[in-house]
């Protein structure tokens, strides 16, 4: 009825304009006196003005009608009100279309070919990046992923799954094997508009602002070929010495250190995590083991944990850096750790162990371990809520009030719980901003390049090929 309606309007409204303005196109000008030519000529555009309007309100009744249909015949929402909100289609998305208003946030409506449509509380922006991680990971030309897909998204995300969701998952996808795609993006957004319901999730802790910044960053990290496959596989019993956390690309292991890269084409560092925040095992990567995989450091014999307490941040490395035993630091007057540097995540989330995260440097405290000097460099996760205010060291106190000072004490202290002397700090016992950070970064970058030319030189540096990938192998020795 709405068509036919319309099409009834729109035919009214064109034989008016013809009939307004036949009249005066069929003059003879010519005929006339020149001024009653001019009267002629004016009269004749007000009547072509006049049907102008007529057709301009003619489209936009029909477009109210247009969005008054929609709200009615959308199967699974039942009858909706456009009173204060604007409906427009999705760019991008075929079969969607946004609905914006004052006060009650943006969602986008996807219509499948079949079943009831799917509302996401979410601008058609965030869907979109959504669908970009969607297609990224997908292999198959039915544009479909398996549970296997579904569960790296999770693990991406810095949120793995554990065995009884996995089967959750299967259930729900109606799956009968975890590697066989059979997920459309459709069925996809209808599980995670289910799993991330706002309705029971009032302060909207897993909803908007903070899975855009996720997923803009995994769609990021998913155009790097190469990080997006790369993967940490524990191996091993966790309470044994032999507890191995390895680095692989297509099945291939390689080096965290040495193979994966220190920045990505945004501008962020990749911070690969040791020490989950809230733990206290001593995980390290293993520099002077092949292929340099974490483990859990050991002291006369026996697995060390902090003693001063948990940590109160995610705690890692840099990949590609070197803090060159050989090279006196102007700052503090010591010589480097001989470890990759330390880095300190800030976010409010725990990482797991082995999990490669892009971060945004913030400062740096310049520590003093045993006379070497030892950088832990201040960062915030990309994808954390906070990551977008926050640039400089000054910003930390501003969210986090209280977070540097409790850092500084809690790394001056945490020896002392094995009745050591408290470490020292050097740059005036001050932590350092952004900058400054950025330099130390790129200077032990310097150092870990020297370090791999002159191991190259004398013949210790392997390569692994896989693929296209060529991967190092590389392990500190005494004489290093």
């Amino acid at each position: 009825m709405g068509a036919m309606r319309r099409r009834g309007i729109a035919l009214l409204a064109i034989s008016a304009a013809v009939g307004v303005c036949s009249p005066h196109l069929a003059l003879s000008l010519p005929e006339k006196s020149s001024i009653d030519a001019l009267a002629s000529l004016l009269s004749a555009l007000v009547n072509l003005g006049a049907a102008a309007a007529m057709i301009l309100a003619v489209s936009k009744l029909a477009k109210m009608d247009f969005q008054q249909g929609l709200n009615q015949d959308i199967p699974g929402l039942g009858r909706q009100t456009s009173l204060g909100r604007q409906v427009s289609v999705a760019e991008g998305l075929p079969n969607a279309f946004e609905m914006k208003g004052e006060g009650r946030g943006s969602s986008t409506v996807l219509q499948p070919k079949t079943g009831e449509s799917i509302v996401v509380q979410d601008t058609a922006e965030a869907v979109k990046a959504m669908k970009s991680v969607f297609m990224r990971l997908c292999q198959s030309s039915k544009e479909q992923i398996s549970v296997s897909d579904v569960v790296k998204v999770h693990n991406l995300l810095g949120e793995p799954i554990d065995a009884e969701e996995q089967k959750q998952l299967m259930d729900f996808f109606k799956a009968t094997s975890k590697s066989t795609p059979c997920i459309s993006f459709d069925m996809f957004m209808r599980w995670w508009n289910e799993l991330h319901d706002s309705s029971t999730d009032p302060d909207q802790y897993y909803t908007n602002e903070r899975y855009r910044q996720r997923f803009k960053v995994l769609h990021s990290r998913l155009k790097d070929a190469k990080m997006a496959q790369i993967t940490s596989v524990p191996e091993g019993d966790p309470s044994s010495r032999r507890f191995r956390v390895w680095f692989e690309c297509d099945g291939q292991r390689l080096s965290p250190w040495h193979d994966i890269p220190l920045r990505n084409p945004d501008g962020s560092y990749n911070f690969i995590c040791e020490i989950p925040k809230w733990t206290r095992k001593k995980y390290e990567i293993a520099t002077g083991e092949a292929m340099n995989p974490i483990k859990q450091d050991v002291k006369n014999g026996v697995l060390r944990e902090y003693k001063w307490g948990d940590m109160l941040f995610n705690y890692g490395a840099f990949p590609q850096t070197w803090e060159d035993p050989k090279h006196v630091s102007e700052d503090t007057g010591y010589p480097g750790d001989n470890d990759p540097v330390d880095c300190i995540e800030l976010g409010s989330r725990q990482r797991p162990v082995g999990s490669i995260t892009s971060v945004k440097i913030l400062g740096v405290i310049a520590m003093i371990d045993d006379d070497e000097t030892d950088w832990k460099v201040l960062t915030i996760a990309m994808d954390d809520d906070k990551a977008q205010n926050m640039h400089d060291l000054g910003d930390v106190d501003a969210h986090f009030p209280g977070m540097t000072a409790a850092l500084t004490d809690w790394l001056r202290l945490y020896k002392t719980a094995d009745g050591k002397k408290e470490n020292k700090f050097g740059c005036g016992g001050k932590p350092q901003g952004a900058a400054f950070a950025r330099r130390v970064v790129d200077e032990t970058h310097n150092h870990w390049r020297k370090l791999m030319a002159d191991a190259d030189e004398k013949g210790k540096v392997k390569k692994v090929a896989s693929g296209n990938n060529l991967f190092t192998d590389l392990a500190l020795g005494e004489d290093d």
